[in-house]
């Protein structure tokens, strides 16, 4: 671990990187090239080599300092066959032979530490995107295997999201083009891909690198001087302002002396008396108002646009959503209520196994919930002295067990069966046999098939309590 981190300031950061876009102030967008050497590191599992990348980027300057760039890149790593192998998660030891193939896709947003103008110059930047990779095995040119977050197998790769920043020194010999070396950090977030923890904990999560390139700057930018209305220009005079009557200064067809809104802005329908016409009474005029016929009920629940405000974006206006506060992404009814159609409390969209039996505890994906399984199910009934009958709490807990083990065939079952050591312990084994079956029965009764199911007769052994009181 300690070498890998001597490599790590041996080699900062890399790829694409907004202060590529920079240019001469009179141009406005950029295309170009870079490359580098790269670093995938922060786990302690895998040891890769350090290659090299190549890429391009669009960029644009919308401000006179601000950039804005979209980068796309390719790389791969190998790892290290060589090392001991010491340690292992799932089918992967940290020797195997694996290639990280990359695709990486960014969106950043910068500025200039100075002008424009200075042909050296400083770039920092901020942004995201995404890295779409894969673990191949070489040899078979297949993706590994490994667990998922609920345990089931799924590939060792995915389209996870990644927080990039940059630095970089940006030279501009002539207007048209400039150059680049740069220093970069992505950050691999963990959002997108679905590991189990030992995976999560063991991966690498930083992709640093070193690099340069070059630009070729375009599309001349206009440059006009601002001036207020009221400004005037060398030599100008202005004319004297003479009221007229019929003077309409608002251009909505109605003449001033007439006007009630003398202020109605352009565009916006009027009535008689010059003032904006508002059809559905929602507050935003004609003209400007995108849903034109919103409904009365709507009116205080619009937005700037005067469409009706739809807060969960389920498709159901908050005025006609009875539940306006659903999860994103749930299915709903015609009035805005979450679909649960196996009424396991997830809804509809956001329900991995939309078709759990009814009944049957889940977990917060809606699939079944095995925890309750994860230790014996202790069924703690009051027996009447040599009875073996199941009180009905205890029958309706046998119920939801039977509902489970009807879903999840794979699961079988051992049954035992206790007593005190009250009586010959002969007598008490076939009582306490007596109880298992009588447990077994009711399972056989809710659908569990007998051959799933052994029954013991503990007897006396392990009994819970002291059996010195009556208590």
């Amino acid at each position: 671990m300690q070498a890998r981190l001597i490599r790590i300031s041996t080699v900062a950061v890399s790829i694409l990187l907004l202060a590529v876009s920079v240019g001469a102030t009179d141009f406005s967008y950029s295309i170009g090239a870079d490359g580098g050497a790269i670093l995938l590191t922060g786990g302690d599992f895998f040891s890769f080599d350090q290659p090299g990348h190549y890429g391009f980027h669009l960029g644009h300057q919308p401000g006179n300092r601000w950039l804005v760039d979209l980068g796309y890149a390719a790389f791969k790593f190998s790892n290290d066959t060589k090392q001991d192998s010491t340690s292992s998660i799932g089918t992967l030891s940290n020797n195997s032979p694996l290639d990280f193939e990359a695709t990486r896709i960014s969106l950043m947003l910068g500025r200039l530490l100075f002008s424009p103008e200075r042909r050296l110059n400083i770039a920092l930047t901020l942004g995201g995107g995404f890295l779409a990779w894969q673990g191949i095995n070489p040899s078979t040119n297949t993706t590994y295997q490994v667990k998922g977050e609920k345990t089931d197998a799924t590939d060792f790769g995915g389209t996870e999201l990644i927080l990039s920043s940059s630095a970089a020194l940006v030279i501009t010999p002539v207007p048209t083009w400039s150059a680049n070396l740069h220093a970069r950090a992505d950050y691999l977030t963990g959002t997108g891909v679905e590991f189990e923890s030992a995976i999560q904990t063991a991966r690498d999560h930083w992709l640093l690198g070193i690099g340069g390139g070059f630009s070729f700057h375009f599309g001349h930018r206009e440059k006009q001087p601002r001036r207020w209305s009221n400004e005037k220009t060398s030599g100008e005079t202005q004319a004297p302002q003479i009221r007229n009557p019929s003077r309409d200064s608002d251009n909505d067809g109605v003449p001033d002396d007439v006007d009630q809104c003398t202020n109605t802005p352009p565009g916006a329908p009027v009535d008689r008396v010059g003032c904006p016409v508002d059809t559905d009474g929602d507050g935003v005029t004609d003209g400007f108002d995108d849903c034109p016929a919103t409904s009365t009920k709507a009116r205080g629940t619009v937005d700037i646009h005067g469409c009706p405000v739809d807060s969960d974006l389920d498709g159901i206006p908050d005025y006609k959503d009875t539940c306006p506060d659903n999860p994103v992404g749930a299915q709903v009814d015609s009035i805005g209520c979450p679909i649960d159609s196996d009424s396991d409390g997830v809804p509809d969209g956001l329900d991995d196994c939309p078709y759990t039996l009814v009944g049957v505890a889940v977990d917060h994906y809606g699939c079944i919930d095995l925890s309750m399984l994860s230790k014996p199910m202790v069924l703690n009934i009051d027996y009447v002295p040599g009875s073996f009958e199941v009180d009905p709490i205890n029958k309706e807990r046998v119920k939801r067990l039977a509902g489970l083990l009807n879903f999840v065939k794979d699961i079988k079952l051992e049954i035992n069966g206790y007593t005190d050591n009250i009586g010959t312990p002969v007598a008490n084994k076939k009582l306490s046999e007596k109880r298992a079956n009588r447990v077994r029965y009711y399972l056989e009764m809710y659908g569990v098939e007998p051959e799933r199911m052994k029954v013991f007769g503990r007897g006396e052994t392990n009994f819970v309590a002291s059996n010195q009181t009556a208590e």
